[in-house]
């Protein structure tokens, strides 16, 4: 018995040593990429020890305890895929630590220190895409990962159920060791043959998620850890600005086949021609929305259309669009709101429900103004004529940041449209892209543009 445990252990080992030759020379940038996610969790653990900031100490505390999670997981469960509602968790408990007043502490961001963020996540995703064996690797589509990571747990119900935790209770696995780590190894070796390829996305998504983390985590320090609660409210100067906007570009215009056109077309107008001030999470739902579409479109036949993205494109879209939402820096009007808040930028003051029940707001209801720039525009030097007296430079903001804030929407929906179709349409041609820097690893330096 115990020279036929041996024999299985040896096929085994052999196997495991084949498997990682096999995973070293073709996905060497995966593993590298895994080396570098632990040298920085190490630098992350040190700050935190001599870190005598409370507020620091928590949030480093709350990233790493996200890593942490995720690396305990010798095989993905499920709930891991569900990787915004976690970065929006993280972000939660990086915030609120650096501001504990503050109702919404996602939004104490400023915008200036936010756009350098998205600057750096461009280079860093840059960098991933880069590297030697991380696109072939990360080719497979999420539904895969997903069905194999139900069939997984399916497999290892058996501990869960009632024989399972009464064998342990009575001590069985003690008296038929060897019995039973033969049969697990047996039945180990045959589900990773016939599983091989899964088991490498699995690591694979693992270690790229462990870097997103790690990212985000450190950037939200960056961001938040500034408590300076002084933010001074816009002059006219900036409003004036708002006439220097320009124009989203029109749908017409956009890269995107004439069916998909039309479904952006149709999402547009639900921003655009809303009356009443937007809130954000409509806005995301309409993004969303969106998304769905137009993967349902590339994928009619799939049940999840949303799970038929690869990886790797999600990869090159997040840098791409975290490049265009940079490039708002250029922007006269938010060249000058740089150190504002966006709690600020975003909050509604008491003044609103008068004016969603003004003249102003039912011009708007009646010409169905087309454009963000002439939305707040008009609001602006509609209610400048009509009320020259009034003391309006707080005031006046708030009425032309529902403009800005819809001049905002508008141009992060286009952006949206194009990445998504990127995503999802079928035989994407991959751009080219240059060999890697021979740097240890990418620069968390912000790019100076």
């Amino acid at each position: 018995m115990a020279e036929w445990v041996t024999g299985l252990s040896a096929g085994g080992a052999a196997l495991v040593l084949v498997f990682l030759a096999v995973l070293t020379l073709k996905g060497y940038g995966v593993l590298r990429i895994g080396w570098l996610n632990l040298s920085r969790l190490k630098r992350l653990r040190e700050h935190l020890n001599a870190s005598t900031d409370v507020a620091e100490k928590t949030a480093l505390t709350a990233v790493l305890n996200r890593c942490d999670t995720l690396r305990a997981r010798w095989v993905l469960d499920e709930s891991e895929l569900k990787v915004w509602g976690h970065t929006r968790a993280l972000l939660e408990s990086v915030a609120a630590p650096f501001h504990p007043k503050s109702h919404h502490p996602l939004r104490e961001a400023r915008l200036g220190r936010l756009l350098d963020a998205f600057l750096e996540i461009r280079d860093q995703a840059e960098a991933l895409a880069r590297q030697r064996g991380v696109r072939p690797f990360t080719r497979f589509r999420l539904r895969h990962l997903r069905a194999f990571l139900r069939v997984w747990k399916q497999k290892t119900r058996w501990d869960e159920s009632k024989v399972g935790r009464a064998a342990r209770r009575f001590k069985f696995f003690l008296i038929t060791r060897w019995v039973v780590m033969a049969a697990r190894f047996m039945d180990l070796a045959f589900w990773s043959a016939k599983m091989a390829f899964y088991f490498v996305y699995d690591i694979a998504f693992r270690v790229l998620l462990l870097r997103w983390y790690l990212t985000v985590g450190e950037l939200a320090i960056r961001v938040y850890r500034d408590r300076d609660p002084d933010s001074a409210v816009p002059d006219e100067d900036v409003l004036k600005d708002m006439d220097d906007l320009p124009e989203p570009e029109p749908v017409a215009e956009s890269p995107l086949p004439a069916e998909v056109k039309e479904l952006v077309r149709a999402s547009r107008k639900q921003i655009l021609y809303h009356t009443r001030p937007l809130k954000w999470n409509e806005t995301r739902a309409v993004y969303q929305q969106l998304a769905t579409d137009i993967a349902r479109y590339h994928h009619p036949h799939s049940d999840d259309p949303l799970w038929e993205a690869r990886p790797y494109d999600l990869l090159l879209a997040l840098a791409r669009f975290a490049e265009q939402v940079a490039r708002l820096r250029d922007q006269p009007v938010l060249s000058k709101l740089m150190d504002l808040r966006l709690s600020h930028l975003l909050r509604m003051k008491d003044t609103t429900d008068w004016i969603l029940e003004s003249q102003i707001f039912n011009l708007v209801r009646k010409y169905k103004v087309g454009t963000a720039v002439k939305y707040s525009t008009l609001i602006y030097k509609a209610f400048r004529r009509g009320h020259p007296g009034i003391l309006f430079r707080d005031f006046a903001f708030t009425i032309a940041q529902e403009g800005l804030k819809r001049w905002l929407m508008v141009y992060l929906h286009g952006k949206l449209a194009v990445q998504a179709h990127f995503i999802y349409r079928e035989k994407a041609p991959v751009p080219p892209v240059s060999p890697p820097s021979p740097a240890e690893e990418p620069a968390h330096a912000t790019s100076s543009r």
